[in-house]
C-alpha cells in the first residue's frame, strides 16, 4: 500500500463529509413559502355608530359638574363649533387632550375611566347616539373611532 491514497483519503473525507451534510441539510430543508398576512385592518368606526353608553354618559356628567365645570361650561363641548373642530379626528385625540391638560392645576389627576366618562358625556351633549358597549378603555380602538358631523352640520 502507498501513502499516497490513504492521505489523500483523509484529507478529503472530512470536506466531502460537510459538502454532504450540507447538500442533505438543504435538501430536506422544507421550500420557503410566500407568507400571507393574516393582520386585519382596524375597524373605522364613527360616533353615530353608539361607541358609549348612557350610563356612561350620565357618569360623565356627574365627573364634570363636580371637576370641569369650575373652569368650563357644558356649551363649550357642544355644537357645530365642536363638531367641526373635531370632524374627522379619532376620538382618541380628545380623550388624550383631555388626559394631558385637565384640570389646569393637576393634569391626569382623574381616573382614565372618569376622563372616558367625560368624553360620553360630551359625545351625549352633542346628540351622538349611545350603544349597549361603553366607551373602551384600549387607546388603538379610540384611536379607530372618528368624529362625524351629526345631522349635516
Amino acid at each position: 500500500m502507498s501513502a499516497g491514497p490513504s492521505t489523500r483519503l483523509t484529507t478529503t473525507t472530512p470536506l466531502t463529509l460537510t459538502a454532504l451534510i450540507f447538500m442533505v441539510g438543504c435538501a430536506s430543508a422544507p421550500p420557503e413559502q410566500a407568507t400571507l398576512s393574516t393582520h386585519t385592518p382596524p375597524v373605522i368606526r364613527s360616533v353615530v355608530d353608539g361607541v358609549f353608553t348612557n350610563r356612561q354618559a350620565a357618569r360623565g356628567q356627574r365627573s364634570f359638574e363636580r371637576i370641569c365645570e369650575a373652569c368650563h361650561r357644558t356649551r363649550e363641548f357642544r355644537g357645530s363649533a365642536f363638531q367641526q373642530e373635531w370632524a374627522g379626528r379619532p376620538l382618541g385625540d380628545l380623550l388624550q387632550l383631555l388626559v394631558s391638560t385637565m384640570p389646569p392645576n393637576d393634569p391626569g389627576f382623574l381616573e382614565l375611566s372618569e376622563y372616558r366618562d367625560i368624553v360620553s358625556y360630551m359625545l351625549r351633549q352633542n346628540g351622538y347616539p349611545a350603544g349597549e358597549t361603553e366607551l373602551p378603555a384600549d387607546a388603538s380602538i379610540l384611536m379607530n373611532i372618528r368624529f362625524n358631523l351629526r345631522g349635516g352640520m
